[in-house]
């Protein structure tokens, strides 16, 4: 059974979910979460369950974490792992896991679609010589007995998972897509998350028609987090969390995000005037309006891409990629830039609507938008001041802001 909860930031679903293996220390655990402070956090949380985390420094294992994460769990050992280990499980481990009866928690959203950048030419030949199979667009293993090191990678993947290609009008791409058994293989599986409608985890459980439903938190007056029902514990910063945002309203600076696509990554990929007009808000912002903030309080993102055409004095040093969520080395900034208006890729979106599944593309932008926001100084409870440019995504933020101030989930 799949549950998901689907709970706000400091809601304490990681606290719930080390008071739920400590109840159940009889049964076996692979908790996987974007970031190791978090693994290190669950050992600590479940001593007695003693959890390892796969390594890549064991001899003994051909210094492979693969290696020893299949050993592992054959062992029926609880692990603590990232979410790109877990991606790589094979069918002969996700047997394993079966077998072992295996619960799984899931810490933030995973990514189902990776794309996959190498030359068809490759792939062409690989299908000739009979080593893949392709039917309708989707890739796999033919036979084994490739031993050459051209097209090694390829075939490490998918010993794992299925190659997707997805024809555009103008391209054509290819994903890496995690097969279904990787939920399937367990016997409870738990998400943590929140706004999960806007995630690739939940298109793909609709894909694959797998059912689910949504958990809340309970919080005991001691303090101890526990699951519960849905939406259950919401914290008390919530409830004034527009008093924690200053977002800035300024005709000059943020006209130039007025059109319903401005800053996309198109947006920025055409440059022009408009790019350099972007950069002296920017500039305006950090060494005019906020000269007196000190480097360090400062944080911006946008499209990895577009970093080097918005860095200037004062603030350079500062940026993270708009979709940052996987670290809490930020959180002492509190003058933050956004500077993306988030668009599903044409061709990931294609490869969902073939499957009969509708994207909510304003979930999706929200849902990436308030975990970068998060990597800052509110996520302690502390005030934010936030210029966001792009209209549609800072309609989005107050919209949610509204909701949430009126005492829901600000899920819409």
């Amino acid at each position: 059974m799949v549950k998901v909860c689907d709970c706000i930031m400091g809601s304490g679903k990681t606290s719930a979910s080390i008071t739920y293996m400590n109840e159940h220390a009889n049964e076996k655990f692979i908790y996987i979460t974007p970031y190791l402070e978090e693994a290190e956090r669950i050992k600590n949380g479940c001593p007695n369950m003693h959890f390892v985390e796969p390594s890549k420094n064991l001899a003994e294992y051909e210094f492979k974490k693969s290696k020893h994460t299949a050993a592992l769990i054959k062992e029926g050992r609880n692990i603590s792992t990232t979410h790109q280990a877990f991606k790589g499980y094979t069918s002969e481990m996700l047997n394993d896991i079966r077998e072992q009866q295996y619960t799984l928690i899931i810490d933030e959203n995973v990514d189902v679609l990776e794309s996959f950048d190498f030359h068809p030419a490759d792939l062409k030949l690989a299908v000739d010589a009979g080593y893949i199979a392709e039917h309708n667009g989707v890739y796999s293993i033919a036979k084994d007995g490739y031993n050459g090191k051209a097209l090694s990678e390829m075939f490490r993947l998918l010993q794992s998972r299925e190659l997707i290609r997805v024809d555009g009008k103008k391209n054509t791409a290819f994903y890496w897509a995690l097969p279904p058994d990787l939920i399937t293989s367990f016997k409870n599986v738990f998400i943590l998350t929140y706004l999960f409608e806007g995630q690739s985890l939940y298109y793909f459980l609709k894909i694959y028609d797998i059912p689910y439903r949504r958990i809340g938190i309970t919080r005991t007056e001691d303090g101890v987090y526990s699951f519960g029902k849905y939406p259950g514990y919401i914290p008390d910063y919530v409830k004034n969390l527009g008093e924690k945002f200053k977002i800035v309203y300024n005709d000059k600076l943020n006209s130039i995000g007025d059109d319903y696509h401005a800053l996309s990554m198109s947006w920025f990929k055409r440059g022009g005037d408009d790019v350099e007009r972007l950069k002296k808000n920017v500039s305006n912002c950090y060494n005019n309006i906020w000269r007196d903030v000190p480097a360090d309080k400062r944080l911006w993102g946008s499209y990895k891409g577009a970093c080097n055409q918005i860095k200037g004095k004062g603030y350079s040093k500062a940026f993270i990629t708009f979709n940052t969520k996987a670290t809490n080395k930020y959180r002492k900034r509190d003058y933050l830039v956004y500077l993306a208006n988030i668009f599903m890729n044409v061709e990931e979106r294609k490869f969902y609507e073939l499957h009969g599944i509708d994207i909510n593309e304003d979930m999706y932008a929200l849902s990436i938008m308030v975990q970068w926001i998060w990597r800052s100084a509110i996520r302690d409870g502390g005030d934010i001041t936030l210029y966001i440019p792009s209209k549609r995504m800072r309609t989005l933020l107050v919209n949610w802001i509204q909701r949430i101030s009126e005492g829901g989930n600000g899920i819409a």
